[in-house]
Formats: structure tokens, C-alpha cells, sequence
């Protein structure tokens, strides 16, 4: 995707924000433009909970705070007990998620994840947050457990050089060896 998709993609979102969701911070907004075209919960997402939320909404029962559990979909897109009508994720809906407004959250009351935790969010792990919830929030299974996915490489500059040199046949690094060039002492 390229930057002005991008930009387009971050206006979007502002304005789905504005409109019924939460104001974004203008620092995770701007990181909100840098974050990936596609969003992959195994690449992206489940490192951010696993390192800052999972302590107290992992799978480990004896540690669970707030009777919330975040690593298992169904857990994650109930009601909130305390909180009727708020869920600690809807996916697709900022405005009813209360990860969102945790996580932009000034109150030292309200913020997530606490003060004491000493652990923090950075403005792109908000902005991967938030934008993984308005697009679904799209839980996956472990990648071992998922079929493999045949996807085509990225065409970068340098394999674009590589592919025209062994096309053109001229590069020495790229010749198929001769018997001559191989047994020569």
C-alpha cells in the first residue's frame, strides 16, 4: 500500500474515531499512518498482549485481574461484568471496546496497563490496537497450526537487480560453472 493509500486508510479511521469513537491522540494518530498494510494478529497484534496485557489477562487463572481474560476470542468479546453494555473488546466498535479507552486513557485510574505494572504502551502499539479492533479484531491460531500460505515475496530493488543480471546472463556470480571453470588448479 502506498503512503497516500496509507494516509487515506489513517484519515478513515480518524474519522470513524471522531464519529461515535474515541479522540485519538495526536502522537497515535501519527502512528497510526506508519503501521502495516495488512495487519496479521500472530505478527502483530498477539506480541503486544502477550508482553503488556497477558500478565493479568493471560491464560494463567491465578493472575487474572478484573475477571478478564484477553488470549481466547470468546473471553475477549464478552460483556464486562462490572460494565454492562461495555465489552473489553467489540470488534469493529471503538466506541463499545474498553481495551480503547483504557489504552488512551490520561487517568492514572483508568489507564491500561496500570501505573504499578510498569509497563507501558507505545503510541504504534496503541495505534496496532486500536486499529486491529476497528477492523475486527480478527483472532488466529497459533501460525504452526495454521496451513501454510504460498505468498509471493515483495519485489525490493535488489531482487529486481538479481533477476535482470541472471536474466541477462552477463554477471560471473550468476554463471552456471563450466567443467573448465570448476577443475582448473
Amino acid at each position: 500500500m502506498s503512503r497516500i493509500e496509507n494516509s487515506i486508510l489513517g484519515l478513515l479511521v480518524f474519522a470513524s474515531v471522531s464519529c461515535g469513537g474515541p479522540d485519538l491522540p495526536k502522537s497515535v494518530e501519527m502512528a497510526y499512518e506508519k503501521l502495516p498494510e495488512k495487519l496479521d494478529f500472530n505478527l502483530h497484534v498477539k506480541p503486544i498482549l502477550s508482553d503488556k496485557c497477558f500478565i493479568c489477562h493471560g491464560p494463567d487463572k491465578a493472575k487474572v485481574k478484573a475477571g478478564l481474560q484477553l488470549h481466547l476470542p470468546e473471553l475477549a468479546y464478552s460483556e464486562l461484568k462490572d460494565n454492562p453494555g461495555k465489552y473489553a473488546v467489540k470488534p469493529g466498535n471503538l466506541s463499545k471496546s474498553e481495551t480503547v479507552s483504557r489504552i488512551l486513557s490520561d487517568d492514572l485510574e483508568l489507564v491500561m496497563p496500570k501505573p504499578e505494572s510498569h509497563l507501558t504502551l507505545t503510541d504504534y502499539e496503541k495505534a496496532m490496537l486500536v486499529r486491529w479492533i476497528d477492523e475486527g479484531a480478527e483472532y488466529k491460531d497459533h501460525w504452526a497450526f495454521l496451513p501454510p500460505e504460498n505468498i509471493e515475496p515483495p519485489l525490493t530493488p535488489l531482487i529486481i537487480l538479481f533477476w535482470q543480471s541472471w536474466k541477462k546472463k552477463d554477471s560471473t556470480l550468476l554463471q552456471k560453472p563450466t567443467k573448465k571453470s570448476c577443475c582448473e588448479d
